[in-house]
């Protein structure tokens, strides 16, 4: 599969900013803060333009939900 902006990956920017957020605040470990912290860049930089691969989604996503 390949990238998709946030817009294409989520249905909705505010669906997206609350699976940053959660992942924000359950990242543990220096490799999850660091990758979280890259996204939240990625996204303050390039906004509902942001690119995900389908890993860093699911990796997002499983960091999100612990």
């Amino acid at each position: 599969m390949a990238t998709q902006s946030v817009l294409e990956a989520y249905d909705s920017l505010e669906e997206f900013i609350g699976v940053l957020v959660a992942a924000e605040l359950h990242a543990s470990g220096e490799w999850e803060l660091e990758f979280v912290e890259n996204i939240r860049a990625s996204f303050k930089r390039y906004g509902a333009h942001t690119n995900l691969s389908p890993a860093q989604q699911s990796k997002l996503e499983r960091i999100a939900k612990h």
